[in-house]
């Protein structure tokens, strides 16, 4: 597959200048970093040529025909939140952003559907299905700047995807430009509509590698009549496991069964001005954070489930699942208790932690853990590993926290020749090198760990089909 040309040929400025107002178009300055990159900092460089910033379809068109016209390569952006590259422009490349085009279109409370434009926010979807009494459920901390294009490209989860699934299972119908310059609508507001292939799955986790997404029908659910959430000091990682298939086996509708460790912990009261007040004493190795559905309106609902939620961890207690609990008593509580999770991310940031982004089969989490955690020792001396993810469905994001006095670049290179480590062993124990971020410039090289040979000659025939030039985010998800 021969790539476009990724300097900006003058007679494409003349072509964009007519499709775009002048100040839809970023030429120069600051911006064009902003907006060539998302929060993956790699070792690659960021030289987007222009940015385009349509607000309509049409313009959307316009743009990529354009680009095709003059071979000029497209990286589709939106809010740019990731964390593997994949909204980077390295060799001059156009960048197309969404975020002009954020308009709600239309919410179908009867058939409980949201149409909008894909610049969107994911925290405005959100709203906008609450104010109808509904709830779009994918979420995560990240919401309030994601765009829903970059979701859909992403697969995005988040922390509810125990209970609700990943963002594939609630987008209802997409429209796409794709390479000609078509605009193609891929579903809709048909429950059903058994008429081959379906097209839109391709779209979903593709990275912006077949297309832009310019616009999502999304489905949205009725929202839980309450939740009930806890905080348990754990042990050990083996027994975060235990205490997950006892909760489950207690009849408890589970909506999120978080963990993250101590380290993660101290970090987030550093963060804070609140060193040593956490919510055990002594400080817990371990933290699981429970969150439990309950099951219809009213006081009485609430509180049966908060006791069988009591009942059930003084169980795990008396069997030394747990050492101590915290149960939230209102909404307030709730909210602090979620806080501690929700806040890891942000509070490591300051010490530069080299990340990874996993999956395993949930009964191969404590052994993948002690084994991961083993390796670091052996090979990267002076390195504090630290851990939080979602148990529930086996997504584990692992820190390497750079040491005080080492120098970023020694340690970004340790760490990065430590990453073979890293996919290998999750190879081994049958899981994926990219749970929910994907895969990007970051994680091409590591691919071959969760693919096999046939499935990554069935991807490059698709990516062939749809874009044969090479058009969008060239050098993207595959391998060169």
């Amino acid at each position: 597959m021969s790539e476009p040309t990724t300097a900006l040929p003058p007679a494409l400025l003349v072509d964009l200048r007519a499709a775009l107002a002048s100040e839809e178009l970023v030429t120069e300055g600051d911006d064009l970093a902003y907006y060539g990159t998302d929060r993956c900092r790699g070792d690659w460089p960021v030289a987007p040529s222009v940015v385009a910033l349509p607000r309509t379809v049409e313009q959307v068109q316009a743009v990529v025909r354009a680009c095709a016209a003059h071979g000029a390569a497209i990286v589709p952006s939106g809010g740019r939140t990731g964390l593997c590259g994949a909204a980077t422009a390295t060799r001059g490349e156009v960048v197309l952003s969404l975020q002009r085009m954020h308009r709600i279109l239309e919410v179908d409370p009867a058939a409980r559907l949201l149409r909008c434009e894909a610049g969107a926010t994911v925290e405005a979807v959100q709203l906008a299905a609450a104010e109808h009494g509904l709830m779009y459920p994918v979420d995560f901390a990240a919401k309030g700047s994601a765009h829903i294009g970059g979701s859909i490209a992403t697969n995005a989860g988040g922390v509810k995807v125990l209970r609700y699934g990943l963002t594939r299972s609630w987008v209802q119908g997409l429209r796409v430009v794709v390479a000609s310059g078509e605009c193609l609508r891929l579903g809709g507001g048909l429950v059903k509509d058994n008429t081959g292939y379906d097209l839109r799955q391709l779209f979903i986790g593709a990275e912006g590698t077949l297309g832009v997404v310019v616009e999502a029908t999304l489905r949205l659910c009725a929202p839980p009549a309450g939740l009930v959430v806890a905080l348990c000091a754990v042990p050990d990682e083996a027994r975060v496991l235990e205490l997950f298939a006892r909760v489950q086996a207690h009849g408890l509708t589970l909506q999120a069964f978080e963990c993250f460790d101590q380290g993660c912990l101290r970090r987030v009261l550093e963060h804070r001005g609140m060193q040593g007040k956490g919510p055990f004493d002594p400080p817990s190795p371990q933290h699981a954070l429970i969150e439990v559905e309950v099951p219809e309106p009213g006081d009485a609902a609430h509180e049966a489930t908060a006791d069988a939620l009591a009942e059930c961890l003084a169980d795990a207690q008396e069997q030394g699942l747990i050492a101590d609990a915290v149960l939230a008593a209102n909404g307030s509580q709730a909210r602090e208790l979620w806080a501690l999770r929700e806040d890891t991310s942000e509070s490591l940031h300051r010490h530069r932690p080299h990340k990874s982004d996993v999956s395993v089969p949930v009964a191969e989490l404590p052994r993948f853990l002690a084994a991961w955690r083993r390796r670091v020792v052996e090979a990267l001396p002076g390195v504090e590993a630290v851990v939080f993810g979602h148990i529930g469905d086996g997504n584990l994001h692992l820190n390497l926290l750079q040491p005080e006095r080492e120098d970023p670049q020694a340690f970004a290179a340790r760490c990065k020749a430590f990453d073979e480590h890293t996919y290998a062993l999750v190879a081994e124990h049958h899981g994926s090198v990219s749970a929910e971020h994907g895969i990007g410039l970051l994680k091409r090289a590591h691919l071959h760990h969760s693919r096999s040979p046939g499935e990554l000659q069935m991807m490059r025939g698709i990516k062939q089909a749809l874009d044969p030039t090479g058009l969008f985010n060239p050098g993207k998800v595959l391998p060169p």
